[in-house]
Parts: structure tokens; sequence; C-alpha cells
């Protein structure tokens, strides 16, 4: 028997199981058959972190991103194709294009920059027909992939160097060769269960010789232990039989290794993160499990000049590194030489560390990182205008073979094309790839979508554009800057906006004037440093807008949106001394919610797997995190919600991502915190990919039986409290989403994506679906209203086809409703005016489950006369058999533009040039 629909539903003993069932396939039907449509912006894009151009056709290219998937022009980028959607794994690593035969690629998947959003992937996945089909190849387990070579003559010989995982001590890793395409693999080079490898290259005039480089690393939490002895340069000269440590390469305490070698000599380079204190040798031959002294925080970590309220403790004592150095071997990596006289790459070095070789000239090389390096003199000396004027933090470098003044780069902004040699470059503004971290939205008409992003600030985008034409990048304005990440509207006054950037930097900013002020807590002499999380929360209280709440160990609290601010809690993270001397801010709040239903009563999770509860708003509070069972101690409290609807309803949504954990944690607690169960039920097994981890958990505004997570696969949504699981929107790639909301007023969902940017679905249908309604003859769900929209005339006259336009939102009302059970005959639906004239008849399917009937315009086949309607109210008459629905709706007037939709603020921009991703 299907226990979680009778528990949910309460309706099993009424109705036959087979009936039952029924109900349950449909609404799994229904909710799947929703539509996301996508908002952008593509104004920047999301993440690079490979692009390869076919052989002989440099027009033809593919560009890999971090977690936005991967995409392919034949056409010099006018248009792009995503070409691996809906695959079960959406993070990438690598593309390696055979070169003896370009139809063949080898895909690794999970992204191997280190950063805190670098998600994990499933192996290698194959295509032999240039990317229109794939095939998973193997190599599962080993999670972050950081290069793959093919051998230039056998499209079957490959080479993978598998970084491993990032959280986690992994068997796994290492440097894989297969020879029959993928079919088996064999281990070709393992270290230990901490260092994987980065990097490989082969020689395209001498393939039996390998350069590999090796990484021992581990990412915690609280702390980045970036380099250790394990990494390394190493040499084969017999295609990966044996292997020898280059020795003339520094070892110790050593971070990321990128090499290359040259297309057509002997000439190799390696980009090596010294992290040895300056003036000091160290030699290490064991490489084993046993570990130098780490050193404590990189100050560049923190860019804000605050390191009184944000850095870790002993950062002060951090010794001085001698940081990335160049080295260059003219024997194919029997010999190398120290060629930099200057430090190159980029801080932190572990998120960069690609070089890269001119195919005409092996003393033309670039080393990537926060700017492009590059030296004309065979390394000894750099320069950084190559890439000016673009995003920083590049991480992706193809040169044309038949014109080195032609090149593609890929950074933390997307992609742009050079044709001379880096002084001007083009910039590819389609690929809706944006990474948010949390969203929000404002009650204009139409209402505004507002995100962070991963750094490249936070932005607001309309929901549907004022005229007849699509949404465009020309629509959406910049609101805050840096790694973007909450952004809240005053419901009273839209343009009010608090924008947050990383550790804590919080501004007001008004849009009518453009002027920000700092809405950051501080903190007094003598009292503790505060200690704010990377995505720190910052929540308005419901019940009065001049009231917010954001978090830093403590909770603050402040009476006039900002400007002030207090304590209202002691210490909620366990203050664990082990964790507090990481390199990275922790034990810090990482959730606040306050609910609507009582004032004073207010939530907080923190990063180390903390709940706690006040109901006087801060005056005391009581630890819950004991009476959440099943969990993992100390995992990250990723969200928790309260009800909108019922002030002892709260739920609490935990992620294991930070310790390699995919599954989803999700509580409910119906007595205001006093016990709390588990509502995950069949979650887990609605869908392929393994990780289910879950960011965020809503519950629907209007609708107390609809509750909405968005997880690292995509949104699931429950229509029984939480008692049974449906996918929702078939159309969404495969993307994790970090946030997820539902419109105050609209019957939209919002979500913003970790790597395709915002999207919306339009869905009455969850305004009153679930309980008895799921069982009902007919249930009309409410009609959306819509705006009567001018046609604009667009002051480009043919813009071609570059350029973001988003998915349109229908000028036209569609009408929605629900049948229990198979019914003879049609529903009806009819649209009069409030004098009773007709404009619209159409008539659509009784069977049972969810339907839709499209407004369409003309007088159609048989004569029914539907026509535009004009601005005003309207009545919707929904008729099954003998039954009657009626919804009202209205057709808007356009509001004026709002002219404060822009801000020159500087303050909001901070200095790419000089900082980079040094934050990450």
């Amino acid at each position: 028997m299907n226990t979680t629909l009778s528990t949910g539903l309460g309706l099993l003993t009424a109705l036959t199981l087979s009936t039952a069932l029924a109900a349950q396939d449909e609404v799994a039907d229904a909710l799947r058959a929703q539509r996301f449509r996508a908002l952008g912006p593509a104004n920047f894009s999301g993440r690079v972190v490979d692009v390869e151009a076919v052989p002989g056709k440099s027009t033809h290219f593919y560009v890999v991103t971090a977690t936005g998937g991967l995409w392919k022009t034949v056409n010099n980028g006018t248009s792009f194709e995503s070409i691996f959607d809906q695959s079960t794994v959406f993070a990438l690593g690598d593309l390696a294009i055979a070169p003896s035969n370009p139809e063949v690629l080898y895909l690794g998947t999970g992204e191997a920059n280190n950063q805190r959003s670098s998600y994990h992937g499933n192996g290698v996945w194959k295509s032999t027909d240039g990317g229109e089909t794939w095939s998973h190849v193997g190599l599962e387990k080993t999670e972050h992939i950081g290069r793959i070579v093919v051998h230039p003559n056998d499209p079957n010989t490959a080479y993978v160097a598998a970084l491993g995982a990032l959280y986690s001590p992994n068997r796994d890793r290492g440097l894989y060769k297969t020879t029959d395409g993928g079919e088996n693999w064999e281990m070709s080079k393992w270290i230990n269960e901490d260092t994987g490898f980065v990097d490989v290259a082969l020689s395209p005039t001498a393939p039996d010789t390998i350069l590999a480089a090796s990484y021992d690393r581990r990412r915690r939490a609280w702390d980045f232990r970036e380099s250790g002895p394990g990494s390394g340069v190493w040499r084969s000269a017999d295609g990966g039989e044996s292997w020898d440590r280059c020795g003339d390469i520094p070892d110790g305490e050593i971070g990321r290794i990128g090499v290359a070698m040259s297309l057509s000599s002997g000439a190799c380079y390696a980009i090596v993160e010294n992290r040895n204190p300056v003036g000091e040798a160290i030699q290490i031959e064991d490489i084993g499990e046993e570990r130098a002294p780490q050193a404590s925080v990189d100050p560049e970590l923190y860019p804000f000049g605050e390191q009184e309220e944000s850095e870790a403790p002993g950062a002060a004592a951090a010794p001085q590194r001698t940081g990335g150095q160049m080295y260059r071997s003219d024997d194919r990596g029997e010999s190398w030489q120290l060629v930099s006289e200057t430090k190159v790459g980029g801080t932190p070095h572990y998120y960069y560390g690609q070089v890269r070789i001119d195919p005409n000239n092996d003393d033309h090389v670039w080393a990537l990182g926060v700017r492009v390096y590059e030296s004309t003199d065979g390394g000894r000396t750099f320069e950084t205008g190559f890439g000016r004027g673009l995003h920083v933090d590049h991480h992706a470098l193809w040169i044309d073979p038949a014109d080195s003044q032609r090149a593609l780069l890929g950074n933390d902004g997307g992609l742009a094309l050079t044709y001379d040699g880096g002084q001007h470059w083009e910039v590819f503004d389609s690929l809706n790839l944006g990474q948010f971290y949390a969203i929000g939205v404002d009650e204009r008409y139409p209402y505004n979508v507002y995100g962070g992003t991963q750094d490249n600030g936070s932005w607001a985008v309309p929901s549907e554009p004022l005229t007849s034409q699509p949404i465009s990048n020309r629509h959406s304005v910049k609101v805050g800057g840096g790694d973007g990440f909450y952004v809240v509207v005053d419901p009273e006054n839209p343009n009010l906006i608090y924008a947050e950037s990383q550790f804590g930097g919080m501004r007001r900013l008004d849009l009518a004037t453009g002027r920000s002020i700092s809405a950051r807590p501080g903190s007094r002499r003598g009292q503790a440093r505060l200690r704010f999380n990377w995505m720190t929360p910052m929540v308005l209280d419901p019940n009065d807008q001049r009231t917010m709440y954001a978090g830093s160990q403590f909770v603050h609290r402040s009476r006039d949106r900002g400007e002030t601010w207090e304590r209202i809690s002691p210490d909620l993270s366990s203050n664990d001394p082990d964790r507090l001397e990481g390199d990275v801010p922790h034990c810090t709040v990482t959730t606040i919610a306050a609910s609507s239903q009582r004032s004073g009563l207010l939530f907080a999770g923190t990063d180390d797997g903390r709940v706690w509860r006040t109901s006087d708003d801060g005056e005391h509070w009581t630890e819950l995190t004991d009476r959440i069972e099943g969990v993992p101690e100390r995992l990250w409290i990723s969200r928790i919600e309260t009800s909108p609807h019922d002030a002892d309803r709260v739920y609490v949504s935990i992620t294991g991502y930070r310790e390699d954990l995919r599954e989803p944690y999700l509580f409910l607690s119906t007595d205001g915190g006093e016990t709390f169960d588990s509502i995950v039920n069949d979650l887990a097994h609605q869908t392929e990919n393994e990780n289910r981890a879950i960011n965020v958990v809503r519950e629907h505004p209007r609708n107390p039986n609809c509750v909405l997570v968005g997880t690292e696969s995509g949104v699931f949504c429950s229509i029984d409290e939480g008692s049974s699981w449906h996918a929702f929107g078939s159309n969404l790639p495969t993307v994790p989403v970090h946030d997820l909301l539902v419109h105050p007023r609209e019957p939209d969902v919002v979500i913003g994506t970790h790597g395709r940017g915002l999207f919306a679905a339009t869905a009455p249908i969850l305004e009153s679906i679930g309980g008895e309604a799921t069982f009902a003859p007919l249930t009309a769900f409410p009609v959306v209203s819509t705006y009567a929209k001018e046609r604009e005339y667009s002051s480009i006259r043919y813009p071609g086809a570059r350029g973001f336009r988003a998915d349109s939102k229908p000028t036209l009302p569609s009408f929605d409703y629900w049948v229990g059970q198979d019914s003879d005959g049609k529903v009806r639906v009819e649209v009069h005016d409030i004098s009773g004239r007709r404009f619209f008849r159409g008539e659509g399917d009784a069977t049972a489950g969810f339907h839709r009937v499209r407004w369409t315009t003309g007088r159609g086949r048989r004569g029914n006369g539907n026509r535009r309607p004009p601005v005003g109210r309207y009545r919707a008459t929904f008729r099954l058999g003998d039954q009657e629905l009626v919804h009202m709706f209205e057709v808007r007037e356009l509001p004026s533009p709002v002219g404060a939709q822009t801000t020159t603020d500087e303050s909001f921009e901070t200095n790419e040039e000089e900082q980079g991703d040094a934050i990450h």
C-alpha cells in the first residue's frame, strides 16, 4: 500500500487503491509538466573551465563550464547549442578532442578548480559524433577531472588526470590510461588517497613521453590545505608504464601545478605554486601520509580590509610564501630550470594553475590567474596586458594553431575572442550561465527578480518585459558588486534594496537616488571579532519592514533598516577552537527565519550543525539540535523555513556537500521545534543524479499542503506536506538550484540556479492542488492576470542572431484545471468582461488529471470569435456537466517604466583587476 499517499491525503479509506495510485501518477505528471522560462541575464556568464576548437575548423568550438553544461558553436560563436543537458551530471572539468578524429570527444566531469562551489562529477563521457550523442565510459568515482589528453594518432588511447574528491580521501584519484576508447582503464600512476592528478600533457611528436602534475590538497568547510609533499611533476618515457618524479621541480609545501608541452619541439613549461616559506629550502622524499606544517590564512582571502571582523584567528602569523614560479624544460621534461623572475599565476593559486604555449613559438607562453601573464622570452619576464578589459579570473585559453593572433579565453565572466593577440576582445553575451547563490523579488507590476552571483555581483532582472519584445541583456541592472549573495527588497518601498557581497559585505541601496550605505553589523572594542559566513544570512522581519536580522556567530538585529545594529543572541555556533584555526571563517550562522505568524519567533542555523529558536525576539534562546535525529553530526544547516500559515510549523534542510555526502536531509516540526520528523520519504528516489542534497525549502504562501525544495539536481514538490515528492518542471536542465521562492502575489515559482541563471514557472496549479482537490470532479485553478503590451520597435533594426533573448511569457492567459476522475464530454471555458461580452470560448479534455486550455485569437475553425482583450476585469467560467466554477482576472495597464532602475554608485563596484577571485 502507498502509505505516504494515505498519510498525506487522508482519503485512501474513501477511495479504491487503484484510484489513489492513479491520482498519484496524475499528480506526478502534472507537476512535471510545468515549464520554466529562462530569465537570464547573460550580461555576464558563469565560470568557463575549458575551451577547445575543432582541428582544422577553428570556427567550430566547444565551451566547457563549471556548472552550466557543455556548449558548441559551428559559426564562430554567432550561436551556441547546449549539448550535454540531460545527463545525470552537471559539473564539468575538461574536454579533449581526438586529433586524429575530431568527431571523437572525451568529456571529464567534476570541476578541478577547488572552489567552494566546485561540484563533483561521475567520470568520463564519450561522443563519437561530435557531441550529438554521449555514452558513459567509466571512472565513475574519480569525482573531479583536471585534464584529458588523447594520443595524436590513436583516438582510442587517452590519459585522464583525476584529481579525486574535494572534501574527503579517495582511492580512485590518480592518473588513468585507456587503449580501447574507454572500455577499460588502468591506473597508470597512483600516489595516495589525498593526492590526485590535476594536469597531464604529452608530446605530439613523441607521444610516449608524458608529463603529469600531481596535487596534494584537501578542502574542509573551515579550512583548505592547498599544498603538500604529494604535489609534483612526473615524467614517463614509455607511454605511462613507468614514472619518474622530476627532481628539478621543488617539493615540500607545493600547491597546484600546470604543465604544457610544445606541439613541435622538446620545450615544456610547468607553473608551480611554491608554498614553502621564502628563503627556506625544504626537501621531503616521503610523499606518503605524513604532512609538512600548514600555514594559516592567506590575507588575500579578505580583500575588503576588514580582517578584524572576518579573518580567522592566527592570520597575522602567516609566513611569506615563495609564490608562483615558472619552470622550463627543453628536453621533454628530463631537466628543468626556474626561468621566471617574478611571481606568476594568481592568488589563490589553487583556483588557476593553467599554462599554454603558442603553437607557433615556444618562447611565447601564457600563465592563467587573476590576470593573464604573457611572456615572449621563454618565461623569464611577464606582462599582464593580455585580457585587459575583460572579467578577471582566467581558467581556459586556446590559441589558434593557424593564427596565433586569434585566441579564445574563458574566465569567471564567460568567454571572449581576440583576433589581434589580446589587444581587443569580443565578449560573447548570449551564454546564460549565471551562478546564482540567493534570490529575492519585489512586488512591482510586473515584478523584478534579484539575485547574487558567483564573482559577478548582484542583479535585478524583470520577470517579463514591458513590451511585446522578449527580455534581453539591456533590461538587467547590476545592484551590487563582489560575489553576490542575498538581495532583499523592502516590500513597502521597492526602491530600497539590501545587497550583500562575500563575508557579510551588506549594503543598502536606494534605487531612486542611487545612494548606498553600509548595512553591516560591527564589533565594538573589547567584543569578540565577528565571523561572517561566505554567504551571510540577511532577512527582513515580515511583521515590521524596518527591522532586519543578520548573522555572524551571533544573530544581529537592526530596527532602522541597517543604520544601527545590536546583538540579540549568544554565540550560536560550537565555537570549536580546532575549526577556528582554519583559514576559512567557520562556526557561523548560515540561515535565519522570522515567523510571519508570530512576532518575535525566530530560528537560526549554523555551518557546524546547530539549530536554535527564540520566542521573544532574542531575549532567550533554546537549542534544538538534539531534536533532529538521523543526520551525521555537525553538517551545514542550509535553510530554515517558517510556515506562512502556521507558527508552529518549521522546516530545516541540511546539506552534506562539504563532507562529500549527497543524500537529502529535510525535517519538519509541527510543534514549534519541540520535535522534528524527517520528511525526505521518497525524495531520494526522484532523480538518477546521486547529488540530492537540499539547498532550500519553501512552503507555498497560499497552499499549506504544498512544499518545494531546491536541490543540487533540480526542483521537487510535495502536495501532501512532504509525505511524497515529485519532480517539478520538465524543461529544466540538470543544474543545482541554490535558491527558490514562490512570489508573494503571483503564482510563479522563481529559482536561482548555480550555472544556468534565473528561471520562473507560472504554476497556478500549486495554489490549490492537494488534499480533497486531488479527487474533486473539477478544480479550476486561478487565472493569471496579464498586461496589455504594446509592440516595441527596436532601435536596432536587425539585431541578428547574437545576444541573449529570454523565453517569452505568453501575453494571453491560459486556463488550468484538474479533473479528479475520467468524465464524459469536455470541459468548456468561456471568458466575458463585466458587461457580459464574450471574448473567448474554448474546450479541453475531461480525462483525469491536469489540463490547460490556451487562449488563441482569431475566429478559429469553429468560429468562436476569440479576440485579444483590452484593459479591464474578466470572468472565466469553467463548466463540466452541471458543475460550474468561476475565476476573476484582470488585463492590466502597464505602469510607466521606473526611472530608478539603475545606479552608478561606484561603491558597489569591486576592483576586479586587483582582487580577482582571491576571495574564494
